[in-house]
């Protein structure tokens, strides 16, 4: 059976083929103008020449309470403990449903961008000391918990975040983000959280830290949980939280159902009535379910987006305004005998990609194109493309600089440097992935696109999946200190990692490409321990990280990328960045309209000012 990386050889074209199929443009546009612009006369203006894609809209001035939004997820959340259990179905599905953070990220309004300001969530207001060691915040007064036993309405005190920070410094799995510790997490900020008195939460700080705000407001940390979690209810199974939505029946495997919170602190909001969660996990039964108006957001793949279009002419058809933060990221080992450990091997890696024909097979592009729309995309550099100001586009080698050349395909060089490293007739090694099925389709498409590649410089790379959990502590964290204190830790050969992303670009890169980062990818000079890093990136890193002035610390993350360029540490693999395609009912008003920074509780925030508009499809039917 043809790998996917053999299909995509098989219909491998050139960039300038690729640009060519722009003659046939307006033929595909026209033919796709019959199934016309969906969502009825409120759907928003036109957004491109084919007449497919809209804007969004704004419709707050005609929302109005009530009616149920229909929406799913394809996994279940493992638990509802949104401090212990943190992990992402839990982020995604229940905490900012139930529970409010101390801080949040400001959500934006179209076609302005979210710039990550932040604004009080369950506190009011907060003020930082001169020194930047201390960060003291007011709770906002009359904040209640759920009206059901055993909170009954109760007013939220600062007892309760002390409480949660006390839970959360034990048991969140993504506590070394924030959480001070000597030996495990030496870089991270908090030290303590005090309660002077029932409104007031002081948090003191170890070490200045310019994000401190962007951790607290993080959609995967810190939501404030009651008191009554110790013993008055199981938080694993149940929720009695104070944020928008109160959980009103969930049905294992099935899914569940929310129902608007009315002692919600902003007036008025949301609009909906409830969210009822369908627990879907074949793609084909969301794509049917989709279609027949059982489903309101966005099912279709990138693929499958412009046929499900035709398929439901009434629906309507947007391009997202972010670019993609998901990266599969090529990564080396240094143990033993490494040939990685040689910057020119890492070099001839990158140089033989050919970014371009990837975008075009794996992103469709030129499908797209046909029917005359653009699929506009990035390559992700040492930080992910959609880090608009902080991103440099390596395309651009006038604004990146020479290193640009290491992002060129240019299989002749690629070749040089290997023979230059010492390495004329290549070498075998092997290539690491997840074997198992929970990072998705794409991901096992980029370890089939790898395996495909590395051979033709000269890399034989044998494919080597691993059980999950054997992966995650030895390749996934394979040079990471914490997990590997005394062992030999690491692997020899290519691993493929899913890089995700954080709330502000420093702590992105902090996380992953600091030796003491959490997740540390592992670098290494050589006949250095991998575990202690390059000391050139880790000062780079270091500098930014604790650069309070905004552009000077986006000016030293550009420079950090072109560095990063050379020393050709972390590859990325698509999905590359790129401005994605969505499809929605247009009975939901205000749809795109609103969103918050990476980091932001979006789409939860973001269904705020959702509203049952029900004179648009499936309910108005054409």
């Amino acid at each position: 059976m043809e790998s996917y990386w053999e299909r995509t050889l098989n219909r491998r074209i050139s960039r300038r083929r690729a640009v060519a199929v722009g003659g046939v443009l307006a033929g595909g546009a026209a033919a796709l103008s019959v199934i016309g612009c969906g969502g009825g006369d409120d759907g928003g203006e036109t957004a491109s020449s084919s007449g497919l894609l809209q804007a969004p809209t704004d419709t707050t001035s005609k929302a109005k309470a009530g009616g149920t939004l229909k929406d799913y997820v394809s996994v279940e959340a493992v638990s509802f403990d949104v401090i212990a259990d943190a992990t992402s179905s839990v982020y995604g599905q229940i905490s900012p449903y139930a529970y409010q953070r101390l801080i949040k990220f400001k959500t934006s309004k179209y076609p302005e961008k979210a710039t990550g300001e932040m604004e009080g969530d369950a506190a009011e207001s907060y003020e930082i000391s001169g020194d930047r060691l201390q960060v003291t915040f007011k709770l906002r007064p009359g904040i209640k918990f759920d009206a059901r036993a055993p909170t009954n309405g109760r007013v939220m005190d600062s007892g309760d975040v002390i409480y949660t920070w006390d839970r959360f410094s034990k048991l969140s799995p993504n506590r070394g983000d924030v959480v001070y510790n000597a030996t495990t997490a030496p870089f991270s900020p908090v030290e303590s959280m005090s309660a002077p008195d029932s409104r007031t939460v002081v948090v003191k700080l170890k070490q200045p830290d310019a994000a401190i705000l962007q951790l607290l407001a993080y959609n995967r940390n810190f939501y404030i949980t009651p008191k009554e979690a110790e013993g008055g209810f199981n938080p694993k199974g149940d929720v009695r939280g104070s944020g928008p939505w109160t959980l009103a029946e969930s049905r294992p495997s099935a899914g569940r159902l929310w129902r608007r919170n009315p002692d919600y602190y902003v007036k008025n909001r949301p609009f909906f009535d409830a969210i009822e969660i369908a627990v879907l996990p074949e793609y084909a039964s969301r794509l049917a379910q989709f279609k027949a108006g059982n489903i309101w957001t966005s099912v279709a793949t990138q693929e499958d987006m412009v046929q499900t279009k035709r398929d439901v002419p009434d629906t309507v058809l947007r391009q997202a305004d972010e670019y993609s933060n998901i990266s599969s990221v090529l990564l080396f080992g240094y143990n033993g005998d490494s040939p990685f450990k040689d910057e020119r091997v890492r070099q001839a890696v990158s140089m033989g990609i050919d970014r371009e024909t990837l975008i075009d097979v794996i992103g469709n592009r030129d499908k797209f194109a046909a029917d005359g729309l653009e699929l506009q995309t990035r390559y992700h550099t040492a930080i992910n493309a959609s880090w608009d100001g902080f991103w440099v586009d390596p395309q651009n080698e006038k604004e990146f600089g020479p290193n640009a050349k290491y992002y060129q395909y240019n299989l002749p060089e690629a070749k040089k440097l290997l023979s230059a490293a010492g390495y004329a007739n290549g070498f075998d090694t092997e290539l690491f992935y997840n074997g198992g099925t929970n990072y998705g389709v794409n991901y096992r498409r980029a370890a089939e696109i790898a395996a495909g590649l590395l051979p033709e410089i000269g890399i034989r790379a044998k494919q080597n999946p691993r059980e999950y959990n054997d992966y995650l502590p030895n390749y996934h964290y394979g040079y990471t200190r914490a997990q590997h204190k005394d062992e030999p830790p690491g692997y020899n050969g290519v691993l493929l990692k899913a890089a995700g992303t954080r709330p502000t670009a420093d702590l992105t890169i902090f996380h992953l490409q600091h030796s003491k980062g959490v997740q540390y990818d592992g670098y290494a000079l050589s006949g250095a321990d991998p575990r202690d890093g390059d000391p050139e990136v880790d000062r780079a890193i270091e500098r930014f990280r604790t650069e309070f002035d905004p552009e000077k610390q986006m000016g030293q993350i550009q420079d950090y990328q072109r560095m990063m360029a050379k020393k050709a540490y972390r590859i990325a693999l698509p999905p590359f960045g790129a401005l994605s395609f969505i499809l929605h009912w247009p009975v939901i008003g205000n749809f795109g309209v609103y969103d918050t920074a990476p980091g932001g509780a979006a789409p939860p925030e973001s269904a705020l000012h959702w509203w049952y508009d029900s004179s648009q499809a499936p309910d108005k039917k054409s």
